[in-house]
């Protein structure tokens, strides 16, 4: 086994039980079937397209098998939420050779690393971890890895209140994933934004930036970005005495997170 794939065994050991599940299913429901789970839970559809993609280069030698799950997923997907964005992703990779297909899928590990290490190690630990998977993305020209790790080195210098270098970031993200048509990464990079206008003061542009993110979740049934954009809106309604408006956004948030079996988040909520 090459270095190359080395990541990639490591991140389908850790794997999301729920996107694996639904990865299996995709290989015997009907196609009906399959785009009502994916109606039902997008977030871990998009996670076994992810999955699937990941077995076809550094699973058992199946790939054919692998690449027609990813497609039947992503094609349920772009039917239950009007987004083609991962089926086209999906056609892309498998237009590759294989090399750069185990090169893509490195550069997400790499970024994958980076989002644990933010969590466990801060910030700079991620950033530096995030940098090296943005020159791993580059260096294959991959448009949706680079937006994607762009708008999370950003997310990191907000942490660091490097406010001008964070919207540099993040508006070059959110610019590469309107190109693209990726929308959970431009709802990812808009949401972000907001915070950067309500970190400077200019509240009324956050409130504008947050609807955005908060419709650009919607529009694709983004749990997580949903939960997030709530709760950051009642931190805003708090910053301004909205004490009661504060306590509906966080609201929303913990039930939304609750729902999706979040406990971590729906504790932050609380």
């Amino acid at each position: 086994m090459t270095l190359e794939l080395l990541p990639l065994v490591a991140a389908l050991a850790l794997q999301s039980p729920a996107a694996d599940t639904l990865r299996v299913l995709a290989q015997r429901l009907s196609e009906s079937q399959l785009v009502l789970e994916a109606r039902a839970r997008p977030v871990e559809a998009r996670a076994a397209i992810s999955e699937a993609l990941a077995r076809s280069v550094a699973g058992p030698p199946n790939s054919a098998e692998d690449l027609t799950v990813a497609r039947r997923l992503a094609a349920a997907y772009a039917l239950a939420w009007r987004d083609s964005f991962p089926l086209r992703e999906v056609a892309r990779f498998a237009a590759w050779p294989r090399e750069r297909r185990a090169a893509k899928l490195g550069a997400d590990s790499v970024r994958r690393v980076g989002v644990a290490a933010f969590g466990r190690d801060g910030p700079a630990a991620a950033i530096a971890i995030w940098r090296r998977a943005l020159v791993r993305a580059t260096a294959i020209d991959d448009s949706a890895g680079i937006a994607a790790v762009l708008g999370n080195i950003g997310a990191g210098m907000v942490e660091e209140s490097r406010l001008d270098s964070a919207a540099a970031y993040l508006e070059r993200a959110r610019r590469l994933a309107v190109a693209i048509g990726d929308l959970r990464v431009e709802g990812n990079a808009v949401g972000t934004l907001a915070r950067v206008s309500a970190e400077r003061g200019d509240l009324a542009v956050a409130r504008e930036r947050y609807a955005r993110a908060l419709a650009l979740a919607e529009r694709i049934g983004d749990s997580r970005g949903l939960a997030a954009t709530h709760n950051q809106l009642g931190l805003l309604a708090q910053q301004l005495g909205g004490l009661e408006e504060a306590h509906r956004e966080f609201d929303s948030a913990m039930a939304i997170n609750r729902r999706a079996g979040r406990d971590d988040g729906a504790a932050t909520n609380l």
